[in-house]
């Protein structure tokens, strides 16, 4: 499932490309994407201009002229796809942003005919629209945790240090934290020696703050990156992330810990694979 690093890699990939755009209409190949009825999506997204792109969690929020907002999650395997009008279609688009041309000098959309489609293998992607005045009360976002990218390393203590259960379901539950997921969690524990299966009452607040620094620099590191592209996982411009390359336990199952050479483990936690080092990351 894309992660937070893939996410905001798509985010930035469509802030650049697509503001300033405005969109003439949509083609829903597939009904069971949007979350909603059909034909009030397409009549308010339809003749109105993209302002603003942002992210909260794993989701994808597009800002419209009319004061709509686009809400789209790009479940398991889901992609934002920005193509020619004239390309064949592929089997997986299931929805299509359609623009007005635009070739004025010095606009910051692009020029041409153009299109944004929403592939997804396994459908499980979901987008609907609402207003943008009552974001504060959009299900899906209400309930959202502080972004992993931007909690203080005080508020990160604070938000853990009275929890129980383990590290790594806490740390996976988008309510507690948002837009973490198993990559960068199991990144990010071997970056702070922590145990997957550590118990969060048993870490003290300087373990957590190395937990929080760990968090963010590996989080950092792949958006840098471009993310991770282990399946289905492309940005805007159909191009794979890279940070795949740098994983030093995601995936690495049998294989030596490129901190101390022991072999990679992996275990099951809250029903999801764990990938860890046994001895750089001991359970107290």
């Amino acid at each position: 499932m894309p992660e937070l690093p893939e996410v905001e890699t798509v985010v930035r990939g469509l802030r650049k490309s697509v503001i300033g755009n405005k969109i003439k209409d949509v083609k829903i190949i597939f009904p069971g994407i949007v979350k909603q009825n059909s034909k009030n999506f397409k009549k308010v997204v339809s003749k109105n201009k993209i302002i603003e792109i942002r992210r909260r969690g794993k989701f994808i929020l597009i800002d419209l002229s009319n004061g709509k907002t686009i809400l789209a999650h790009l479940g398991m395997t889901g992609n934002f796809i920005l193509v020619r009008a004239s390309s064949p279609l592929n089997k997986h688009d299931h929805l299509i942003v359609r623009f007005y041309e635009n070739h004025s000098k010095g606009s910051p959309a692009f020029g041409g005919a153009k299109e944004l489609r929403y592939n997804d293998q396994r459908k499980f992607g979901r987008i609907k629209s609402f207003s943008t005045s009552k974001e504060e009360n959009i299900f899906d976002l209400k309930k959202l945790g502080p972004e992993s990218l931007n909690i203080s390393s005080s508020d990160f203590v604070d938000l853990f240090k009275k929890r129980k259960g383990r590290i790594k379901s806490a740390l996976l539950n988008q309510q507690i934290i948002a837009g973490l997921g198993n990559i960068y969690v199991d990144e990010s524990l071997f970056e702070a020696k922590i145990h997957p299966s550590q118990k969060i009452d048993q870490l003290t607040p300087q373990q957590l703050k190395k937990l929080h620094q760990a968090i963010q620099k590996i989080l950092k590191k792949a958006i840098k990156a471009g993310g991770s592209s282990i399946e289905n996982y492309y940005n805007i411009d159909g191009e794979i992330g890279s940070f795949q390359l740098q994983h030093k336990v995601y995936g690495r199952e049998g294989l030596a810990c490129k901190r101390c050479g022991t072999k990679i483990k992996r275990i099951k936690i809250s029903q999801r694979s764990s990938y860890f080092c046994p001895r750089c990351q001991k359970r107290t």
